[in-house]
């Protein structure tokens, strides 16, 4: 147990993480840059401490959804390339500009903003252009791309960094039809840019799926995402990577993330005794039931009411009756000697047992981005090796 005084916490491995990039740095084509997707706070394992690990893996680029995002590594000193791949508003440009903060932009009325505030600051802003090539959220092709880029010709204080796309599906299938249509798309986009006379931009496409069993997506820039956190995107990427390798499971990715806490109660109730909101859970004989500082309003899913474990000493001990905002009961009369304060994992190994986020997933109906996406960056980031 942590010696902090934490009631429930998330421990971050060093070591798994060094090891995620590892072994994709030896599956990038020659040249193509590796950059780590780490918005939503690092996917739930805290944006600063990943950002960290990162840098000492010799990360060189960091993707975000948000200015915000990207503000709070400038004020933690980051000096790395930092890119914002979500829509920025205009009243977030000025510190877009004064901040060397790479942007989303495909709007001419955008790309104008831009340009007016980097020449009233003596500064260049680099833009990552997104094309539409089958996902149908941001982006632009077409004649909208070729009106664009007239604009863009226009501007003296904008430099077009990158060019780059999203792939619809690609995780979820091991049929992978969609995505080289997609990727044909992306080309004969970039056909269009090169003719209008720009050249020396970086293309990224690829995520974690992509890179992981699709090399001719990786161009000069992969963006990783879920799987550095040790992760699959899906079963279907697993799947098309053993089909392609012929490797087992010793190659299964490291998970970065441990979610653990303590036991608040334990006490015995009868045979016939309800559990929880709604009456939903009813002992069928006297039990031992422990009560745990955590709920939904930390990111444990409710749906997992009755239907989710957790593992105590070494052991799964089921959830029961409903989950509450802060309070969790689970079952612990199969396992002896349970006191108040002993450890509890909600994700993670605990003796030879483990709960992957993948099956915390399944038994929600969702999927682990979500899983550890949701995590409430209220609870406290643990750095251990």
């Amino acid at each position: 147990m942590s010696e902090a005084l934490y009631s429930s916490w998330i421990e971050i491995s060093r070591s798994a993480y060094r090891k995620n990039i590892e072994f994709f740095k030896g599956r990038l084509n020659a040249g193509t840059e590796l950059a780590v997707v780490i918005k939503a706070n690092a996917y739930g394992h805290g944006m600063v401490e990943i950002a960290h690990f990162a840098d000492e893996c010799g990360i060189r680029v960091f993707c975000v959804h948000s200015i915000d995002e990207a503000l709070t590594l400038r004020k933690h000193g980051f000096t790395q390339r930092i890119v914002v791949v979500g829509p920025t508003i205009k009243r977030m440009a000025k510190a877009a500009v004064e901040n060397d903060i790479e942007v989303l932009c495909c709007d001419p009325e955008y790309l104008h903003n831009y340009d007016n505030i980097a020449k009233s600051l003596g500064k260049t802003v680099n833009i990552h252009l997104k094309i539409e090539t089958g996902t149908n959220r941001q982006g632009i092709a077409g004649q909208a791309l070729i009106a664009f880029l007239e604009e863009l010709k226009k501007c003296t204080n904008v430099r077009l960094r990158a060019v780059y796309s999203h792939f619809a599906n690609i995780e979820d299938t091991t049929d992978h039809s969609y995505a080289r249509f997609q990727i044909e798309r992306f080309k004969r986009e970039i056909s269009y840019i090169r003719e209008a006379g720009f050249s020396g931009f970086d293309m990224h496409f690829a995520s974690s799926a992509a890179a992981t069993i699709y090399n001719n997506t990786h161009f000069n820039m992969v963006r990783l995402g879920i799987a550095q956190y040790g992760l699959w995107p899906s079963k279907e990427t697993y799947l098309s990577y053993i089909i392609e390798h012929g490797h087992g499971p010793e190659h299964i990715l490291a998970p970065v993330l441990s979610w653990k806490t303590v036991i608040g109660q334990v006490k015995t109730i009868k045979a016939g005794d309800f559990v929880g909101y709604g009456c939903s859970h009813q002992m069928t004989r006297d039990s031992n039931i422990a009560i745990i500082p955590i709920g939904y309003s930390d990111g444990y899913d409710r749906k997992l009411s009755n239907q989710g474990y957790v593992l105590v000493h070494g052991k799964r001990a089921p959830v029961i009756g409903r989950i509450a905002m802060n309070l969790t009961t689970i079952d612990v009369t199969d396992i002896p000697d349970v006191k108040a304060e002993d450890e509890v994992v909600l994700i993670g190994e605990q003796g030879d047992q483990i709960i992957r986020a993948e099956q915390v997933a399944a038994l929600a109906g969702t999927i682990n981005y979500e899983v550890v996406a949701r995590l409430s960056d209220r609870i406290p980031k643990v750095v251990v090796d």
